[in-house]
């Protein structure tokens, strides 16, 4: 038997398997010529499909990377982007720059796109990619960000031509490159704890851009393979007369019965985009969205993020049975799972009411998440699939509108309170971005024509799609995200070690992270969880935390800071809540928490969390607030009478960690301290940060320059348990650290000694003439 019989049986045995599993295929063959094949929709010349048998690994791994890239820049834009509103907290420019997104405008001119599908075009589009990742490298934050749009802009354009590819084998190794690149993109963002990999730090930026520039070289200069499966570069304007463009190694007449509706496909291909970005962007945002407190929290990132690329992974699995996928009933899992997920409240007190009961509310809202990612995995590769029978830039450029407008409109529930036209209008109307979105990806999946996969399940001579090596792929991913998550789960804190432990001193700290960029823009949290662990603090309270927003990086900044310095967590309110955030950090075990949503008619919601920690003998509460802005007064108004009466309905020993937007001895200070303590009175120039006690004997008190990871500084107290019910707290206020007789209660030295005045220092120092002790004045004081 020769090599021809052989693949020709192959071949046909394939097909006959096709047609058993879905009768519905055989019906829309009949429709075509009989010269074409399903999944191969044109004969391709014999020289052609032997370069692609013969180099089907070293293609499919380039275009694996690229795709890997394409996710790299497609989710790292927009942080770039909100960056700039973020710091000057308003509308500034820059954000027109997300048009990039919509870049493949541009191959409406016949003579661009000719030039965008050479072989030529697709190097230097591919070159720009990789040089655009070198943007981490630069200082200023512009210029950054204006790399990084060429980037973005190249990305797209490379990714419409991809689809659009004259031969039709070619597209079938796009769309399952771009779905299998997603899933290692979200299995290395495990290793490097929720970063994206490439924009983690210097070196692995770099190691990113060498192996991009190592692909381009054996893609392009090492044999002559793409330059035949590319067309060479043509400055002719070709006509065409259709959406499809004119070409006649890609299109014929009968194609028209595998188009898709180019509109209704755009708004599915947008909103899937979205999706992917909002909910899907990193596997712990799942667990954000169900965020409750404890003891009964949501599942943890690590390890049960795991759950969610299982649930993703399960849906591409559908695809061998494309009447499950197809079916409308199929996207009723969807539904159910994005509505259980979002709707449903568990462990959430809003103003002016108590804990809310639940029932394994937070079981609940995961199972959601889980059953939406099972229907999201089964139409990535469908979607994509109708892209690439789309044959048209504008169903890419239409979609990139409708993600753009996505976001945006997810930007404005939020931060209403900064932007224009209707800000209160969308303020907190998550659940309206949730109908539309859902809605988007159904157009894109039921209201389209023929679901055929066409190339889902293509053919590339002798080689079938999807096959074992592919398979193969989705379980090397599964295996790095696996040995990512045992490894993180190993940094997790001991519990049973910590309870052991029974403090006579506990200490605080309170810090506002800026959703772990630093000032220039650049990813802060090694240096922020370098500094935290210097300060040697008990619990910490930090505030704008909720990274795991889409222009935020859906970075988890809480599970991050916990495994660096092996301490317990609470995520707070959850994401879906319209609020920046606000987490603790113990190293003792929290054993109980609420998760407020403070009284805010005007402004912004203003999360609270009201946590109680347990030491060997004795139960600490934590209340850590991030009150509205100074503008809106009504609101701080209500936000500090809720608070005194949290903190007067507390029966623990406390400490207050908020971020109070006022002066002291204002109204609001005032209301606070008539249920708690001020850690120094005497200190007048203070804003935002404040640290309250109740129960306490205070010890110490320290102000640290943020060293330009974000717009504020680190506050930072120590306290004494008192023995018994009967004791004095410390009065006498002292700066020289001589006069401490209990040296456990110094602060470290790494941050230099009393410094008198606002240092602006390019370290970590103490300043505002700090650092405090308190002493005793009498026998009485233990």
């Amino acid at each position: 038997m020769d090599e021809s019989t052989l693949r020709s049986r192959q071949k046909k045995s394939s097909e006959t398997s096709d047609q058993d599993k879905d009768p519905m295929l055989i019906k829309k063959r009949k429709q075509t010529s009989e010269n074409y094949e399903f999944g191969d929709v044109q004969k391709i010349p014999n020289n052609i499909r032997d370069i692609m048998e013969k180099n089907f690994s070293r293609i499919f791994a380039w275009e694996l990377y690229f795709g890997y890239i394409f996710w790299t820049i497609f989710f790292g834009i927009g942080p770039m982007v909100m960056f700039f509103p973020m710091v000057k907290l308003a509308i500034d420019g820059y954000e027109i720059l997300i048009l990039c997104l919509a870049s493949p405008i541009i191959l409406s001119s016949s003579i661009i796109r000719n030039i965008a599908e050479s072989t030529v075009g697709k190097l230097i589009t591919r070159i720009i990619i990789i040089i655009s990742l070198l943007s981490f490298q630069f200082e200023n934050p512009v210029l950054r960000l204006f790399i990084l749009s060429i980037g973005t802009g190249a990305a797209m354009i490379d990714l419409c031509t991809s689809l659009s590819a004259r031969y039709h084998s070619y597209r079938s190794i796009i769309v399952w490159t771009l779905t299998i690149s997603l899933f290692y993109f979200l299995s290395l963002r495990v290793c490097f704890k929720s970063i994206m990999p490439a924009w983690s730090g210097v070196l692995a930026n770099v190691v990113h851009v060498i192996i991009g520039f190592l692909v381009i070289v054996d893609q392009f200069m090492r044999d002559n393979t793409m330059w035949q499966l590319l067309p060479s570069i043509s400055l002719t304007a070709t006509p065409h007369t259709s959406s499809l463009g004119f070409n006649p190694l890609r299109s014929a007449p009968h194609e028209s019965v595998l188009q898709p509706h180019w509109l209704l496909l755009s708004i599915g291909f947008g909103s899937l985009l979205f999706n992917l970005h909002w909910v899907f962007g990193d596997l712990s945002v799942v667990s954000r969205w169900a965020s409750n407190g404890f003891p009964d929290q949501a599942p943890e990132p690590i390890p049960y993020g795991l759950l969610v690329w299982i649930g993703l992974f399960g849906g591409v699995l559908t695809i061998n049975r494309l009447s499950i996928v197809t079916n409308r009933w199929w996207a009723s899992i969807g539904f159910v799972g994005y509505g259980l997920l979002y709707f449903n409240r568990g462990n959430v007190a809003f103003a002016g009411t108590t804990k809310l009961s639940y029932s394994n509310f937070d079981f609940i809202l995961y199972i959601g998440g889980v059953a939406l990612s099972l229907f999201i995995g089964s139409v990535i590769p469908l979607i994509f699939d109708k892209v690439a029978r789309g044959l048209s830039s504008r169903i890419v450029v239409i979609g990139a509108f409708v993600y753009i407008l996505h976001v945006l409109y997810a930007v404005w529930t939020s931060a209403y309170n900064f932007v224009p036209f209707g800000g209160t209008l969308l303020r907190e109307t998550s659940h309206v971005l949730v109908f539309f979105n859902f809605l988007g990806i159904y157009f894109g999946v039921y209201t389209a024509k023929p679901n055929l996969g066409t190339y889902i399940r293509g053919y590339i001579s002798s080689i079938s799609l999807p096959n074992r090596r592919i398979w193969s792929l989705f379980g090397i991913a599964f295996i790095i995200a696996c040995a990512g998550t045992f490894s993180r789960f190993l940094n997790l804190p001991s519990k049973s070690l910590r309870l052991s432990e029974d403090p006579t001193h506990i200490s605080a700290a309170i810090w506002t992270v800026h959703f772990g960029y630093d000032n220039d823009a650049r990813p802060s949290l090694d240096r922020a969880a370098a500094v935290l662990a210097d300060t040697n603090a008990d619990v910490i309270g930090l505030l704008e935390t909720d990274s795991a927003k889409p222009f935020f990086g859906n970075n988890d900044l809480t599970s991050y800071l916990g495994e660096k310095l092996h301490m317990f967590t609470d995520f707070g309110p959850s994401t879906k809540d319209h609020t920046w955030g606000c987490i603790i950090l113990s190293k003792y075990p929290i054993v109980r928490s609420v998760h407020y949503l403070l009284p805010s008619p005007e402004g912004e919601l203003a999360p609270a969390i009201l946590a109680t920690v347990q030491t060997a003998s004795k139960l600490v509460d934590v209340l850590v607030v991030h009150m509205g802005n100074d503008r809106d007064d009504l609101d701080r108004k209500l936000q500090a009478e809720k608070l005194r009466e949290i903190m007067a309905n507390s029966t623990n020993p406390l400490i207050f960690l908020g971020y109070v937007t006022s002066q002291p001895f204002s109204r609001d200070y005032q209301v606070l301290t008539s249920a708690a303590k001020d850690i120094d009175a005497t200190d007048r120039d203070r804003w935002c940060e404040y640290i309250l006690y109740k129960n306490f004997i205070r010890a110490g008190y320290a102000r640290i320059t943020h060293a330009g990871l974000t717009d504020t500084e680190i506050q930072m107290a120590k306290f004494k348990f008192p023995t018994n019910a009967d004791f004095n707290d410390h009065p006498v206020l002292v700066t020289d650290p001589s006069a401490v007789t209990d040296q456990s209660v110094l602060f470290n030295s790494k941050f230099g000694s009393f410094y008198r005045g606002h240092g602006r220092f390019n370290t970590h120092r103490f300043h505002m003439d700090t650092p405090k002790y308190f002493l005793p004045n009498g026998p009485k004081t233990k």
